[in-house]
């Protein structure tokens, strides 16, 4: 008998202690204990303050980009994964920043991920140009401003290419998720696009800012140039994603 009173005093202490390392409150803890984390869940608490509090309904870009970063940091990803137990400010918090958390298509969830889609674009020469001029020509869309004429064109031009259709019609995936969500909703309500092509409209001229592109890592608007070299890799992704919209 006293064998398995042993054994079970062992479980109860086991399941506590399982139960605490996947609590929220412990995995702020951790965080706060990591220097990177620390900082991206300050930052994201400030970004995302509309979003906890619940006066938010869609994701800011320099929330989701809080939540990038936080998400790649070494004890970030522990938040997202906890548990909320009874705290209902904790669970409230959790079910209003759900839709901007990345998250990671299933390949066999069906459809193509917008990761393999960016990386077969990159490998043909024309998609390739193609998503260039996208990323030059539709800076003010990824910042929720206008959809220009030139903007449309290159998208066009896009769906045209085999490989520009599959990002056409590609799951948004991976960690910059958040990122395709926002640029979607910016198209589907600034773009007017058909199965047929442009549709007219009364767009005014582009004016000099029509080149402007968003630097997720610093908030601000900056050129294709310096986009290019400040976040290259960001820059190349958050173009393929955003095309994902015109099949939505």
């Amino acid at each position: 008998m006293g064998t398995w009173r042993g054994l079970a005093a062992l479980l109860v202490s086991v399941a506590l202690a399982l139960t605490t390392e996947r609590a929220c409150w412990h995995a702020v803890l951790r965080c706060h204990e990591e220097r990177e984390c620390e900082l991206a869940y300050t930052q994201y608490l400030v970004a995302c303050d509309g979003n906890i509090r619940g006066a938010l309904h869609r994701c800011p870009s320099n929330c989701v980009g809080a939540l990038v970063r936080l998400n790649q940091t070494a004890r970030g990803p522990d938040l997202e994964t906890c548990d909320c137990g009874v705290d209902p400010e904790c669970r409230r918090a959790k079910r209003a920043i759900e839709p901007c958390l990345p998250r990671t298509h299933a390949r066999d969830a069906g459809g193509i991920g917008c990761t393999e889609a960016r990386l077969r674009c990159d490998e043909d020469a024309v998609c390739r140009a193609a998503l260039s001029a996208y990323l030059a020509y539709c800076g003010q869309l990824f910042n929720g401003r206008k959809c220009s004429v030139r903007c449309r064109a290159t998208i066009e031009q896009l769906r045209m290419l085999p490989d520009g259709a599959l990002l056409e019609r590609c799951v948004c995936d991976g960690v910059e998720r958040p990122f395709c969500e926002v640029v979607k909703d910016n198209m589907s309500r600034l773009c007017a696009l058909s199965d047929r092509g442009l549709v007219p409209d009364q767009d005014v001229p582009d004016d000099a800012y029509e080149d402007e592109n968003y630097d997720s890592v610093t908030g601000v608007v900056v050129s294709p140039s310096r986009a290019w070299r400040t976040s290259s890799h960001l820059a190349v992704f958050l173009g393929s994603l955003a095309v994902t919209s015109l099949g939505a």
